[in-house]
């Protein structure tokens, strides 16, 4: 399937066109899919898309190219046709257009033919799965290098116009604020988030102000409500004020994607303009219900999507948490006692002291409101991030305020620069606007990097255990049921204890996580004590292993530190991702402590260069050879080669191997040591009383090559299983069919990442468990 051309008919949604200009990038949703499998219907009218008023009339003859690029696309169909009957009548397809291709008009019947591509599956815990997510999109692949070929002349019209708007909108903020606050403005105005700098992105998300960045209850709140009141204090009847607030909130509401907590916020906020007009009580809790209902009932994969948890678990917070933590704190401690002391013996601080008690309760009601909403999103926040940050409580008290300016002056912004055009005299408002974002957004970039830069900014808890989960879900239940019978201390004391449930780490088992990163290697070990190495980080086949899978599974794990890094050698698909852990281990706090080099008399420019990347990484180099050992508890690595000072062949003849051993447990790591370093290890050991060659699990030397893990080391390791790291359809064929087959004879099982993605062994008390992350 993957890498096939094929030809598609379909409606054309939401458009994005990038504006840099790159049409590679510009994509669009097809919907209403029907396959073209039927040659004949084919055409390819030169540069331009075909425009006619139905695509069912559009007939012709296609060429010899034409003709063999549909029926090597026939090899896909059954299995297109297969996901079309599970997801319906919404199945789409994500197309991406060639390079010289236009986007077509939202709205329009499209014939396309491109090459099809699957979305990547995680192979990886912590990975990010585009699969899962675009399956509950409803999308069933994508479509790269798009070709139009016929268009129908009908288009939707307010599709189009919000299309167009929506670049046209983030065109004139770039053009204002420049690239990176002008990409910060359109994530948050039009929830375009593609283009944003990636620097400042981490750090809203480092500091836990990410939320921002989706259009969701914060933001129709802000300008439903304000637009409600506003048409209302202009003296326009009530029903009117709600009809035009609801059909501009809906019109925004598909300007910014219609996303999941746009959606929600959207409902909630119908309900809540319906209870005035009927003149009833909103129900925060009723309308909740109502809103989980419209997006469960036509799809109910939707309760699995981050963004559908994250958006109702704040509103629960707000509906049952927030009321249980400020119950009873103005009898426990009157904020005007508070204000007596500080202007205690001043005369003429009456005005002074209410003004006080005034910010205190205000200070301490907001501060209580965002624990409650931070109470109940904190387990999704974990399952979905694997780290918190508890100073976004605070954080949040000004980021927030702030937005209700911020927002104001976006909107404000673009319908002043689109009236400066005509009037010269708006120009001076315009300039005002911009300064006033750009202090807002200077502002919010200092408050994150003085907040990440607070201790315990950032608790990596990694995914939480289901015993964490199941104590925190009781606890909050509880407290939410029973809490007002307890003192407002007693209540706050207690919400932060149940919250430290997931920092709680007890001791666990061995695990050795054989990563997939393509054709490459990187092994992670992680103690009973939770302390963390790795051997190797890199590949050739994937680009960024290190932010796509390494990262992630360092902190899904909850990684706190690094304590060591083994290089076996320095080939690239063994090291490419040793500088992106570097990187994040200076933003992200956690700290690599040592990284081990083969003590080799082996020098090269390759060598050099991640030598300084190392040394400005400020982490220390260690050099090992055979006979060294370190001991972390139960756990003893052991460097069986090189030999010290080793004049090796080449970088694979320097290999580091290294030996892992934790009571009847072996593991056995040989990096890209070819037949010629074997036969020295194995001549080492056969005269030694113990044999240190024997092994419960082997790595295969040089991802499963012919001319490794040869028969002498296997006879005499004698390993139960082998562990093979190789990429899909690589182009080296590994692993080899003589290596197997060497396997195969001597009945030793063997699992490759190319097949089963990441392999994880756990090592107990009295057996080994080994789990593929791949369920065939």
């Amino acid at each position: 399937m993957d890498g096939e051309t094929l030809c598609l008919t379909g409606k054309v949604t939401d458009c994005w066109q990038p504006v840099d200009g790159a049409q590679e990038n510009a994509s669009f949703y097809l919907k209403d899919l029907s396959i073209e499998a039927d040659a004949s219907s084919f055409v390819f009218s030169g540069d331009s898309a075909e425009t006619t008023d139905n695509l069912s009339q559009i007939s012709g003859s296609a060429d010899a190219d034409q003709m063999s690029v549909l029926i090597s696309s026939q090899k896909t169909i059954s299995q297109i046709n297969e996901m079309q009957e599970i997801f319906g009548k919404n199945a789409s397809a994500l197309c991406y257009l060639q390079e010289d291709e236009a986007l077509p008009r939202a709205g329009s019947y499209v014939r396309v033919f491109g090459e099809v591509s699957p979305f990547l599956q995680a192979t990886n815990p912590g990975e990010f799965d585009a699969a899962a997510y675009y399956r509950r999109k409803d999308c069933l692949f994508a479509l790269r290098k798009t070709k139009i070929t016929a268009q129908t002349k009908t288009y939707g019209r307010l599709e189009e116009f919000l299309s167009q708007l929506r670049y046209e909108s983030e065109v004139l903020f770039r053009k204002l604020l420049g690239e990176k606050n002008g990409a910060t403005a359109s994530a948050m105005v039009l929830g375009r988030k593609k283009g944003m700098d990636s620097e400042v992105k981490a750090l809203y998300q480092g500091a836990g102000i990410s939320h921002l960045l989706a259009i969701s209850g914060l933001h129709l709140s802000l300008i439903g409500a304000g637009l409600f009141g506003l048409l209302k204090k202009v003296r326009l009847p009530v029903a009117l004020s709600a009809g035009i607030s609801t059909w501009i909130l809906i019109v925004y509401a598909q300007l910014t994607g219609m996303g999941i907590s746009t959606r929600r916020a959207l409902v909630m906020f119908l309900l809540f303009l319906a209870a005035g007009l009927l003149k009833r009580t909103p129900d925060l809790p009723t309308s909740l219900a109502v809103a989980a209902l419209l997006l469960l009932v036509p799809k109910p994969q939707r309760i699995l999507d981050a963004g559908f948890q994250l958006s109702f678990s704040a509103v629960i917070g707000i509906a049952v948490m927030i009321p249980v933590l400020q119950d009873g704190w103005e009898k426990a401690a009157p904020s005007l006692r508070v204000a007596n002391r500080v202007t205690d013996g001043v005369a003429g601080w009456n005005i002074a002291r209410a003004a006080i008690a005034r910010a205190c309760r205000h200070l301490r009601k907001n501060i209580l409101a965002g624990l409650g909403i931070t109470m109940t999103m904190l387990p999704f926040l974990l399952i979905h991030f694997y780290e918190w940050s508890p100073w976004s409580v605070l954080l949040n008290l000004a980021v927030i305020p702030l937005m209700g300016i911020l927002l104001p002056c976006l909107i404000g912004l673009q319908l002043v620069a689109r009236l400066t055009a005509l009037a010269h005299c708006l120009e001076l408002p315009q300039h005002l606007l911009c300064t006033a974002i750009e202090a807002i957004f200077s502002c919010y970039e200092q408050l994150c990097r003085f907040t990440t830069a607070l201790p315990g900014s950032i608790l990596h808890t990694g995914y939480p255990t289901w015993q964490a989960l199941a104590a925190y879900t009781i606890g909050l239940i509880a407290l939410a049921v029973s809490g007002k019978k307890l003192r407002p201390h007693l209540r706050l004391a207690a919400a932060m204890c149940l919250m430290g449930i997931f920092l709680i780490r007890l001791p666990g088992e061995l695990n050795v996580t054989m990563l997939d990163v393509g054709q490459g290697e990187c092994v992670g070990i992680e103690t009973r004590e939770h302390h963390v190495y790795l051997v190797d980080a890199g590949s050739t086949s994937k680009k960024k292993t290190g932010q796509y899978q390494i990262i992630p599974w360092l902190k899904y794990i909850g990684t706190r530190s690094v304590e060591g890094i083994f290089i076996t050698h320095w080939d690239e698909d063994h090291i490419s991702a040793v500088g992106e852990l570097l990187e994040w281990s200076k933003s992200s706090r956690v700290k690599i402590r040592r990284i081990f080099l083969p003590d080799v008399a082996l020098k090269d420019e390759v060598l050099e260069t991640l030598l300084q990347q190392i040394e400005e990484a400020n982490v220390s180099v260690e050099y090992l050879s055979a006979g060294e050992h370190m001991t972390d508890g139960a756990l003893q690595i052991s460097c069986l080669h090189p030999y010290a000072k080793k004049v090796p062949e080449d970088r694979n003849d320097a290999s580091l191997v290294l030996r892992l051993s934790q009571g009847d447990f072996q593991m056995l790591l040989t990096g890209d040591l070819e037949k010629s370093g074997e036969d020295w290890l194995v001549e080492q050991a056969r005269p030694a009383t113990q044999n240190p060659l024997r092994c419960t699990i082997l790595d295969a030397g040089h991802h499963g090559a012919s001319n490794a893990t040869g028969e002498a080391l296997l006879d005499l390791a004698q390993p139960g299983v082998v562990l093979i790291s190789c990429g899909k359809n690589n182009r080296y064929g590994h692993p080899a069919p003589e290596t197997l087959q060497r396997l195969e004879e001597r009945g030793i099982r063997w699992y490759s990442t190319a097949e089963v993605g990441a392999i994880q062994v756990q090592v107990g008390k009295k057996k080994v468990k080994i789990k593929q992350y791949i369920q065939n």
